[in-house]
């Protein structure tokens, strides 16, 4: 069963360099209704009324953007703004914040604010109002919101554009039978302390096999689980085992570097296989990284190639900036195996998708095999989380639904790349003030 059917951006062929790329980089450039301005007073007369929600979105012209009005009512005595993965969330590269973000144009006299967006179609977008400088709200007239949350992420108002489909393995119920998890604790001599573990085996396990293995960097393992088993069950990836790694902070610092790539390519996988039926070839072997642990996954996969303990297969999830430019220009220097690699980026992902493009370049350039999908979402622990199987597809898919060609899964709501692209894009804003990305 396929999942979704990206389109293809540009493709080119020989050497290639980062670039000025075909389509609009940055925030989309929010602008104050002009001809829609009759039409506003009845928008909001049916939002007071309870009979219309926010924000309204106008359905796309054939092959364009659709069109999205944020509507909303000054609270006190500051101008109501937008902060969005399409309108800004205010955050810089350099840590600084532009408090103005997303600010709404009074209608009329009245004490309702507007901003429009144009917006892709298929389109998931996460959306906070805010009524001060540090005071952000759910949109209390849009009842959706975002499934931040139960993912383990933050809380945030949702919408989608016209042809969003949710990916199967959240829209069907869970599947029956199910595999096991279990949580145990090892200590490591290479992290100095303590890593809480988070073992999933598949349905029909059995302790003689030789299961491939994935590896997440991440102890969020109930949603990871429940795609784990509808890939498995719909015959989309081979049964794998996975394990969730989360080492015990140190003095409240997050254990990363050589100690924890010593822990994930020496310990783990002797620790793995002396109590698991899992192969014991770094080829069938995947590490996965999620935003911040993108470049910890990123260095053990580059450090380790095909050793006994390393990794052949690399997931990055969208990977943050914390991969920065120098990491990303000295990949074609860490000759090693070649690995099979999948990202999955955030179209609006407005502050990191330059550098899951970077590494789409340099490493498909450096003779690595990447699949790389751009679906039009933001930063959040539900982008990751709903696109997590197109990654596992990549990495373990069965017959011809395997890394480096083919038909994506399914109607999917992104841009699929083969082969190297001219690719570039501005650092901008991702989220409020002193608010986590919830990744």
């Amino acid at each position: 069963m396929h999942r979704r059917t990206p389109l293809v951006i540009l493709s080119v062929a020989g050497v290639v360099a980062l670039g000025v790329y075909a389509w609009r980089s940055g925030p989309a450039r929010p602008r104050a209704p002009a001809a829609e301005a009759t039409a506003l007073p009845a928008a909001i007369a049916a939002i007071e009324a309870g009979s219309r929600t926010t924000p309204v979105v106008a359905g796309p012209a054939a092959g364009g953007d659709a069109t999205v009005t944020f509507l909303a009512k000054r609270a006190g005595g500051s101008v109501p703004r937008v902060v969005s993965d399409v309108t800004g969330w205010g955050e810089h590269a350099d840590g600084t914040f532009d408090v103005a973000a997303g600010t709404m144009t009074r209608v009329g006299r009245t004490e309702w604010y507007s901003l429009q967006a144009s917006v892709a179609p298929r389109a998931r977008i996460e959306y906070l109002i805010a009524d001060g400088p540090s005071d952000y709200r759910l949109d209390p007239h849009n009842p959706r919101q975002a499934a931040g949350p139960e993912f383990g992420g933050l809380p945030a108002s949702e919408f989608v554009t016209p042809g969003y489909r949710p990916p199967p393995e959240f829209a069907d119920p869970p599947t029956s039978p199910a595999g096991a998890t279990t949580e145990t604790t090892v200590a490591s001599r290479a992290l100095g302390g303590p890593c809480r573990l988070i073992v999933y085996t598949p349905p029909g396990y059995r302790r003689d096999g030789a299961y491939p293995v994935a590896v997440f960097l991440d102890l969020r393992s109930g949603q990871v689980a429940r795609v784990l088993d509808w890939l498995i069950a719909h015959h989309e990836i081979e049964p794998i085992v996975a394990v969730f790694v989360g080492p015990e902070p140190h003095g409240g610092e997050y254990v990363t570097g050589a100690p924890l790539r010593a822990f994930l390519t020496g310990e783990l996988p002797g620790w793995l296989a002396s109590r698991y039926g899992v192969t014991r070839a770094a080829s069938r072997r995947a590490i996965l990284g999620i935003s911040f642990g993108a470049k910890d996954a990123l260095d053990a996969a580059l450090a380790s190639g095909r050793a006994a303990g390393g990794f052949g297969r690399l997931g990055l999830l969208i990977p943050g900036r914390r991969i920065g430019p120098a990491d990303i220009a000295a990949i074609p220097g860490r000759r090693g195996a070649h690995l099979r690699v999948a990202i999955v980026a955030g179209r609006y992902d407005l502050a990191n998708v330059a550098t899951a493009r970077g590494l789409r370049l340099v490493l498909a350039a450096a003779g690595h095999a990447v699949d790389y999908t751009e679906v039009p979402e933001g930063h959040s622990a539900v982008t990751w989380t709903h696109h997590v199987g197109d990654v596992l597809v990549s990495l373990f898919g069965t017959g011809d639904r395997r890394s480096g060609g083919g038909e994506a899964r399914g109607d999917h709501d992104g841009d699929r790349f083969h082969g190297p692209h001219l690719t570039h894009a501005d650092e901008a804003p991702l989220r409020a003030p002193g608010e986590s990305d919830g990744t």
